[in-house]
């Protein structure tokens, strides 16, 4: 069934714009207390909040924690800090519930959220529908929130505890190169501060970017989708890696000494060779339809099995559980290890990269993956398409440029208004050239559809 308010991760949209309005949040705070923190005992349930660095999300949690005292909730704020960080705090500190208010790596101008359980794994499909279900349910009743909340700062506390649980995830002492400089672009976003912290806590030579937030410049020309200054920084700072982390801090992109731009697969496929020579045992891997089929190609060679999701890391969590798995992610930069975290961490994906491409340079292998050409082409709509044009669309185009020598994935985005273009082939030329055919086709077939 497909959803009104939740994309493939969490609730995102501009704030102040339908259906993101104040009185939305008022009700969606309302909505997770009666579905999700109702309780037939007398113990009163505790939520965390934590937030990026946009304008707006201290207004937002102020309004969701108005609609979730209407069932009588303790409510915790931890400030700006990541996502996985409250996803962590959440599991350690016996939480019912974290949320994050963040819209990743979209602009200053978007808001939303994050939600998770106790556990510290974002909320189930189900969850979101029975959220989604009592929002609709309060809506249809006029609901109107007059409730008193108390938020207590826990700020100082959370970021002691985050940083000395992603220290703990290696081995500072046996591994970490001390000589290795560090080019951070933290995307004026969550982890503005603790990200140079924890690098310099870790034995490395760090230069940070991108480290001044002021409420709108969160992810604007900078962070992982935006990776056009950050040779430059490299460079200068003599760096041997630039690490680019989204908004919200749950997803990373490298860049190396030598320009190679280290994507979601290529940290993987890092992190799993320098296991193997570790002699560390790999069960499977999780990847999704976007993929590299190096990464799954050389995953058979060396006979670790290998499983695909859809897009939006809560599948790959799911599969990861599923199969009780301990390693996937996407090729965004979302990591996962269920060894070390619940939800993908840009820290700590970081630091393990860091400690296997050592062991690998170490044992003098090769640690870039020889990808097949892809390319990733976004075509830009207007929130109000009828997403009835937008599958008609996307159907027509997929079985039209379906071919044996292309794997072509076309899907709508579940966190921006846009329709992503997913192309790959054994040659650089048929890539380039097939992806604007195929974008050139959706764009006029949008047109006349409508």
């Amino acid at each position: 069934m497909s959803k009104k308010y939740f994309g493939t991760d969490g609730i995102r949209g501009e704030f102040g714009s339908e259906p993101l309005t104040e009185n939305f949040f008022l009700i969606l705070g309302a909505a997770i207390a009666k579905s999700l923190l109702k309780s037939n005992n007398d113990s009163r349930k505790k939520i965390v909040f934590g937030c990026d660095t946009r304008e707006s999300s201290n207004k937002i949690i102020d309004l969701i924690s108005v609609g979730l005292s209407s069932e009588n909730c303790i409510i915790h704020n931890a400030g700006i800090i990541s996502t996985p960080a409250i996803a962590f705090y959440t599991r350690k500190n016996n939480y019912d519930l974290g949320i994050v208010v963040s819209a990743s790596h979209n602009l200053y101008q978007d808001n939303g959220i994050k939600i998770f359980n106790k556990n510290g794994y974002k909320i189930s499909l189900e969850d979101e529908n029975y959220i989604e279900n009592y929002i609709e349910k309060l809506v249809n009743e006029n609901y109107i929130c007059n409730n008193n909340c108390n938020l207590v700062d826990i700020s100082k506390d959370i970021k002691k505890e985050y940083i000395d649980s992603c220290l703990k995830t290696v081995s500072l002492n046996k591994n970490t190169n001390n000589n290795i400089r560090l080019t951070l672009d933290l995307a004026n976003g969550a982890n503005y501060e603790v990200g140079k912290e924890v690098f310099i806590k870790a034995g490395y030579q760090v230069n940070c970017y991108n480290d001044k937030p002021n409420g709108k410049n969160i992810n604007e020309k900078c962070g992982s989708t935006y990776l056009k200054n950050l040779p430059d920084q490299i460079s200068k700072d003599h760096s041997m890696y630039g690490i680019s982390m989204d908004g919200d801090g749950d997803r990373i992109i490298i860049i190396d000494e030598n320009n190679n731009f280290l994507d979601g697969d290529d940290i993987l496929y890092t992190i799993i060779r320098g296991k193997i020579i570790n002699q560390e045992k790999i069960s499977g891997i999780v990847g999704t339809t976007m993929t590299n089929c190096a990464l799954e190609n050389y995953l058979k060679t060396v006979g670790i099995k290998f499983i695909r999701t859809d897009v939006g890391d809560k599948y790959v969590l799911n599969e990861l559980k599923k199969n009780d798995y301990e390693l996937g992610g996407e090729t965004s930069g979302h990591i996962l290890m269920l060894n070390h975290a619940t939800s993908g961490d840009s820290i700590i994906a970081a630091l393990q990269f860091l400690f296997y491409s050592d062991i690998l340079i170490k044992n003098n292998i090769n640690s870039l993956l020889e990808k097949y050409p892809q390319k990733i082409t976004n075509i830009f709509f207007k929130q109000n398409l009828p997403e009835n044009i937008i599958n008609i669309a996307i159907k027509e185009a997929s079985d039209k440029f379906s071919y044996n020598e292309l794997r072509l994935i076309i899907r709508k985005s579940g966190t921006e208004n846009c329709i992503r273009i997913m192309l790959e082939a054994k040659d650089k030329k048929i890539v380039e050239e097939m992806s604007k055919k195929i974008k050139d086709y959706i764009e006029d077939k949008l047109k006349n559809l409508l």
